[in-house]
């Protein structure tokens, strides 16, 4: 391909992500005409089944949030309690009380760090919000109706991971379809959608996972930024028979595809190296480093 061709391929690709809109987070551009953003986890969560994630201890968590921040993460995540399917969800009230300790950090951290908080609930998003919060990722995709609501009265951002309708039992679809339509509706204007990648229930399959990530220019086709969070799932890692703690190359390797689909932000433990990987997956579906 001469310098011609190569050149008419990104103007026509530049013109095609003019339809996709910017969202806002703090002064932080998401969307398919921005670079790939990085969202680090941070969980408050002792049950949380992936121990390297878990920060209970103050100091600790400060230090963590600053090593990702430096590593390249455009946001931080912050989950207040864990979504395992296995897991009993904890109930608004037990949120709220971890929720302190997300302050606690918030205090301790250079204020243009942007939070994100990872909750089910509408009034512990509110609380997030006032003070401070710039994110809320709704792991329940609005199963709380007041959820977009609250997101809309702060003007703040909201991922909305595609859900059942149930508090109790976030992401458990049975088909890419439904994923599909708990994703086109009842948005708000700063939504990033997520299709809900994880077992989050007996309906929620390997092969649908797959089948998910196979139609994910499908997602990225409508008018919503998309989130994924793929880092050492279960449908990667047991395509090369990998564990948990084996699998990051995996996870990097889908990182970059999915990027190449039009994915906007990655959800990820592994900062550093899924920056590189989605860095490569930009690249080569735009041709540029712009």
């Amino acid at each position: 391909m001469d310098d011609y061709t190569i050149s008419v391929v990104i103007a026509i690709k530049s013109k095609e992500k003019l339809k996709f809109p910017t969202i806002d987070v703090g002064g932080l551009k998401i969307g398919r005409c921005h670079p790939p953003r990085i969202m680090g986890i941070l969980n408050l969560s002792p049950e949380s089944p992936y121990k390297p994630s878990i920060y209970t201890n103050l100091e600790m968590a400060v230090e963590r949030v600053n090593n990702m921040v430096e590593d390249g993460a455009d946001i931080i995540d912050i989950g207040l309690s864990s979504a395992n399917k296995k897991i009993k969800p904890l109930t608004e009230l037990e949120e709220l009380s971890r929720l302190e300790l997300a302050i606690e950090i918030k205090d301790e951290i250079d204020d243009g760090t942007i939070l994100s908080v990872e909750t089910r609930y509408s009034k512990v998003a509110e609380k997030a919000l006032k003070e401070g919060w710039k994110m809320v990722n709704d792991i329940c995709g609005f199963s709380d109706p007041k959820m977009p609501v609250i997101c809309d009265k702060y003007d703040a951002a909201v991922v909305k991971m595609a859900g059942s309708g149930d508090l109790n039992r976030p992401g458990d679809l049975g088909s890419v379809e439904e994923i599909y339509f708990e994703l086109t509706h009842e948005l708000t204007d700063k939504t990033i959608i997520d299709p809900a990648f994880g077992g989050w229930g007996k309906r929620k399959t390997l092969d649908l996972d797959i089948e998910t990530f196979r139609q994910l220019e499908r997602f990225c086709e409508l008018s919503n930024p998309v989130l994924i969070s793929i880092n050492r799932k279960n449908f990667l890692r047991h395509a090369v028979g990998r564990s948990t703690e084996d699998s990051l190359s995996v996870s990097l390797a889908a990182t970059a595809i999915a990027i190449d689909k039009g994915v906007s932000v990655i959800r990820t433990h592994d900062i550093s190296e899924t920056y590189d990987a989605a860095m490569v997956g930009y690249v080569v579906a735009n041709g540029t480093l712009e």
